[in-house]
């Protein structure tokens, strides 16, 4: 009899130690997952950050190339064209003139000697948009920049 009682008691306590051991090993796991979500939403967070800063950068360079390509007066009024940059970034750039329809629709008409160059920068799926208006003296080919602004979106 005295051994019957022994081995129940053995295994009641081999069953307490495997559920025991179960549930910690649970606990265990989903503090793993709580801390695998929790650092690749903070890494993922300052990657936004990051992208967002290359694609203003990357407008910047085509408000850049736009002056460029106005004083050479080398592009089509309203046709976008593209600038070739660094890494992963894509930009647009648009320049409009004098009195034809603009490319951002807050401004309502440019005089004759104003063009407006608007600069879409892009970084995996991240747009960064600035918007110029410069003014070209007709005589000297002076460039004056009247303003220069981000927009969130056209």
């Amino acid at each position: 009899m005295n051994t019957r009682i022994r081995s129940r008691i053995r295994g009641a306590h081999g069953f307490v130690s495997f559920a025991t051991i179960l549930v910690l090993g649970v606990v265990v796991v989903q503090i793993g997952l709580v801390a695998f979500v929790l650092s690749y939403g903070l890494t993922s967070s300052s990657a936004g950050v990051r992208f967002v800063s290359s694609a203003y950068a990357a407008a910047e360079a085509g408000i850049a190339e736009g002056i460029m390509r106005v004083l050479r007066n080398d592009y089509t009024n309203g046709a976008p064209f593209m600038v070739s940059g660094a890494g992963n970034a894509t930009v647009s750039v648009t320049i409009c003139e004098g009195e034809t329809p603009s490319c951002d629709p807050d401004v309502s008409e440019l005089n004759q000697n104003k063009t407006q160059i608007v600069s879409v920068g892009t970084v995996f799926g991240r747009n960064a948009i600035i918007i110029a208006i410069v003014e070209v003296d007709p005589v000297t080919s002076e460039v004056r920049i009247e303003s220069v602004e981000e927009k969130s979106e056209l």
